[in-house]
């Protein structure tokens, strides 16, 4: 009986072990922002009326189902998000990381399912009374066979990652990732002023016209405040040049982009500066040898940022170019921008002001020399309403054109938003 015992307590034991191993926090978050604007626009300098629009409207956030396990020195986090842009995205993430000598080792598993896929079955329809034909043997009677068509497919998407090994002092990046950093470091308001790099693709913030790309990086903290960052990239994409660059000599898909990177973020007394700059060139990767009159298209950007933090008043500057050409056809895009402001801390509520301006050059369509320029203006108010935030803000762009005909020279737009958001 003794024995027995014993073996029910190390049995109640185990269990009470194992619950405590493999147990989950779980969690859910989302958010919904109600808004109020009114906005003015006028479409270039020869249009004889301002058009007003404006008026209440409605966002929802994503919708969130999180989950967080530790066992020892591994850690794993799930998650579940519904969000809606344009179409539903249903993204499943797991995301996890082990420590072991000294070296912490991450990595994660995502997948967005977009729009689901279907199955093609047979399914029938009842016709008339008793009608049977050859083609309806095996199926019910007084039924027709036909087939259901699917109405669309999975969409197809990578099945990209990347392992992120670190000992606190070097991290080593291989994969798809964003391995550096645009530097951009400007605040905006509820308004709609902010400017941005390539608004008609990538509508990217100033800075290093960047992204995610397949490469390698390796960061390295020089001190408690400084550090430093080299990216190579290596794919057979060629719209991806850094991560954000596009291919103006209509490679195919026998090209592949190679690109190398340098970052820094350093810490001076009150001033914070980061800097980024990326070169990349596409190749034909299909011929065993190069040709020089083959297409190709090299690019390069530089972002800078920087703050200064003097106490309630935080200042800050954005900077950023890009530069894209093809060897044969000339083609390409030039960016060039800057962003200034300031947050200015009221107790717990916050005062925003921003200005920026960018010149874009479109050479694809034979227009070279001809840059639009876009400014921009906000001035915003941050505060809480009970567990509720609130954002007041005014916004302006303008656009100018030197281009003969130009349909966007003298673009003017003003606007004044009120957003109320909950989190939850």
């Amino acid at each position: 009986m003794k024995q027995l015992s014993k073996m029910m307590l190390a049995a109640v034991a185990s269990v009470a072990f194992a619950a405590t191993a493999f147990a989950w926090d779980f969690g859910a978050s989302g958010s919904s922002t109600a808004s109020f604007n009114v906005t003015n626009t006028k479409a270039n300098k020869d249009a004889t009326n301002t058009v007003a629009s404006g008026g209440v409207s409605s966002s929802l956030g994503s919708l969130a189902l999180s989950s967080s396990h530790t066992d020892g020195s591994k850690t794993l986090g799930l998650s579940y998000t519904l969000d809606w842009d344009g179409n539903l995205d249903e993204t499943i993430a797991l995301s996890g990381s082990d420590t072991v000598g000294g070296w912490t080792a991450s990595g994660s598993v995502s997948y967005n399912r977009d729009r689901r896929g279907c199955s093609e079955r047979a399914e029938t329809i009842y016709a008339g009374d008793n009608q049977t034909t050859a083609t309806m043997q095996g199926a019910r009677d007084n039924a027709t066979s036909v087939t259901t068509v699917c109405a669309g497919t999975q969409v197809a998407g990578d099945d990209t990652s990347a392992v992120t090994l670190t000992d606190g002092t070097m991290t080593i990046t291989l994969g798809d990732a964003s391995h550096l950093s645009s530097q951009n470091v400007s605040t905006g308001s509820a308004a709609a002023g902010a400017v941005t790099f390539d608004t008609a693709d990538d509508d990217a913030s100033v800075g290093a016209f960047v992204g995610g790309f397949s490469g390698v990086s390796l960061g390295y903290a020089i001190s408690d405040t400084m550090s430093v960052t080299v990216a190579y990239q290596k794919s057979s994409d060629t719209a991806d040049a850094c991560g954000a660059g596009e291919a103006y000599d209509g490679e195919g898909a026998t090209y592949g982009t190679t690109g190398t990177g340098f970052g820094f973020n350093g810490t001076f007394g009150i001033v914070a500066v980061g800097a980024t700059v990326c070169n990349a060139t596409t190749a034909d990767v299909g011929t065993s040898t190069a040709s020089p009159a083959s297409n190709s298209t090299a690019t390069s950007t530089l972002g800078v940022g920087v703050t200064l933090d003097l106490g309630d008043i935080k200042p800050f500057l954005s900077f950023g170019t890009y530069l894209g050409v093809g060897s044969v056809s000339k083609s390409g895009a030039a960016y060039a921008g800057n962003e200034v402001g300031l947050t200015y801390a009221l107790g717990s509520d916050t005062v925003v002001a921003y200005y920026g301006s960018v010149a874009e050059i479109d050479t694809t369509a034979g227009v070279a020399g001809e840059a639009i320029t876009k400014t921009g203006m906000e001035l915003g108010y941050n505060t809480t309403v009970g567990p509720a935030s609130l954002g007041v803000g005014y916004g302006t762009t303008t656009k100018s054109d030197a281009l003969v005909g130009s349909t966007v020279d003298g673009y003017s737009q003003s606007d004044i938003e009120v957003a109320l958001t909950y989190a939850f």
